[in-house]
């Protein structure tokens, strides 16, 4: 099964009153939590980002999401911490700056962990439309999301071939190979897409992408929600 098709399943085995929510609200609600906690002030304080951590963790719980699945998302932080690492050694107050960083980018992730747990990926392009997000982003993200796995796919059909063959590159000289993957890898992709774009010509696509099917739009109970929810964290920061 593939990723993207294992995560709508766990997505449809869970049901919580922030599953059911509006897709659009909780979108609108993650952007303004990243916001508020890009935005808080540098300096030798902890006590904001405690605050905005105890928030997340009480809509996460709520939402019941599995600690493996933060955990996998916090993976994608490794580049911040190897530029963090260094930064107590290079600059002036270095320590707190660095400390600042990896806790944005940690509440960043967790964040958009939680919205991937409780709304699938078609749900917050929905979601995005009804913000008015330029439907143009939407398109490239729709499709970023949809070939992604594709792709990933068929680099790993490619790899399972080039095992087969004997071909199981493990060391560091033994990489001289990968050169050949990775371009086969690129022009199989580039002609998928040029297949994908005449596909799509011959279906009437004209540049713009047509309207998706949207659910009832949100009501103001919901919009309440987010007022609610959101307004702790930039309470924090202009207190901050």
């Amino acid at each position: 099964m593939s990723g993207a098709a294992h995560n709508e399943e766990v997505v449809a085995t869970v049901e919580t009153p922030l599953h059911r929510a509006p897709a659009e609200c909780k979108v609108l609600a993650t952007v303004l939590f990243v916001l508020a906690v890009a935005l808080i002030p540098r300096g030798q304080m902890v006590w904001p980002y405690l605050v905005d951590a105890a928030l997340l963790a009480a809509v996460a719980i709520a939402a019941r999401t599995p600690l493996s699945l933060l955990a996998g998302r916090l993976a994608i932080e490794a580049p911040f911490v190897l530029f963090v690492v260094v930064l107590p050694f290079a600059a002036e107050d270095g320590l707190w700056l660095a400390f600042g960083i990896l806790a944005k980018a940690t509440l960043a992730v967790l964040a958009t962990g939680v919205l991937a747990w409780t709304t699938p990926a078609p749900d917050i392009l929905h979601g995005a439309e009804r913000l008015h997000v330029p439907r143009t982003l939407i398109a490239i993200a729709g499709f970023a999301l949809r070939y992604l796995q594709v792709v990933l796919d068929e680099l790993r059909r490619m790899r399972l071939a080039r095992v087969q063959r004997g071909d199981d590159p493990r060391w560091l000289w033994q990489a001289r190979g990968t050169a050949p993957l990775v371009g086969a890898l690129v022009v199989r992709t580039f002609e998928r897409g040029e297949r994908v774009h005449v596909g799509m010509l011959a279906r009437g696509y004209d540049g713009r992408m047509p309207a998706l099917d949207l659910a009832p739009a949100a009501r103001p109970p919901a919009w309440a929600a987010v007022a609610g929810v959101a307004a702790l964290p930039w309470i924090v920061t202009v207190v901050a």
